[in-house]
């Protein structure tokens, strides 16, 4: 029987006894998609489990009851929490009238058109999305260990350009600025990229402040611009696929067997 919030609205997926409990925001989709379609390996059988949303079409966990109900199932387990990381794509996935360029980022992304941009500038505007996490965390603190999870590499940018018309959060966007998701420019991949390890820097940063683990990007999963490599993409702009939250899974329980010794 599967374990279920009061409302009904989150769930438990895997064995209630799995040492390793997999929690947060749409980036753990990977890992509970990978289970429920058998892309377990031995080791990850019934290693970890992840609370995830009862209806899959309903989009990824947040709210207080989800966190109350993670942090009644975290006793005593090692929690990971994949916390966003989609921030760069929900903020600047087009291209603004004026492109700019984060200052201090990649030599490759500057253009001679485009407005410098202090990475500090970002970084402000970036915290409020990390700052639910000092909330969060005291919820889980009988928990034997806790990790936050990096998000994985943006996507090349004719990838997004052969989907986006079909993501209704982007043509919302497009609706609400009185065009069609169609009339907009995708911004470079270059800016997504350096904007995707702003935030990631930022992640790792927070594990460090906060006293809790860090569980990096897969460099097996990045091409040679540090892009996602297409064999983990899924049909849309943001998310990877099974093959990649099998990786994941594996990774995280090879964390997890280094802080028992």
């Amino acid at each position: 029987m599967t374990l279920k919030s009061k409302s009904g609205k989150w769930a438990l997926y895997g064995d209630a006894d799995a040492q390793i409990l997999v929690c947060g925001h749409s980036h753990a989709g990977s890992i509970l998609f990978a289970k429920l379609n058998g892309f377990e390996s031995d080791s990850s059988q019934a290693d970890i489990s992840i609370v995830y949303t009862t209806d899959l079409s309903q989009g990824a966990p947040g709210d207080k009851e989800y966190w109350k109900f993670v942090g009644d199932l975290s006793q005593a387990k090692h929690v990971v929490v994949a916390w966003n990381g989609n921030q760069h794509n929900a903020n600047f996935m087009f291209q603004a009238e004026r492109s700019f360029t984060l200052l201090g980022g990649a030599a490759e992304s500057y253009d001679h058109e485009s407005v410098l941009v202090p990475r500090a500038m970002i970084k402000r505007y970036f915290e409020p999305s990390f700052e639910e996490l000092r909330e969060i965390v005291p919820l889980l603190s009988n928990a034997a260990s806790i990790t936050l999870m990096n998000g994985p590499a943006p996507k090349p940018l004719t990838h997004i350009q052969s989907c986006i018309l079909q993501e209704k959060y982007f043509t919302d966007i497009a609706e609400s600025l009185g065009v069609v998701v169609s009339d907009l420019v995708v911004a470079s991949d270059s800016l997504r990229l350096a904007l995707w390890k702003l935030i990631s820097e930022m992640l790792e940063s927070y594990a460090n402040l906060m006293g809790l683990h860090f569980l990096d990007t897969p460099i097996e999963s990045l091409d040679t611009s540090g892009l996602l490599l297409e064999k983990y993409w899924v049909a849309d702009t943001t998310h990877a696929n099974e093959s990649y939250g099998l990786m994941q899974m594996e990774r995280i329980i090879q964390s997890t067997e280094k802080l028992q010794q």
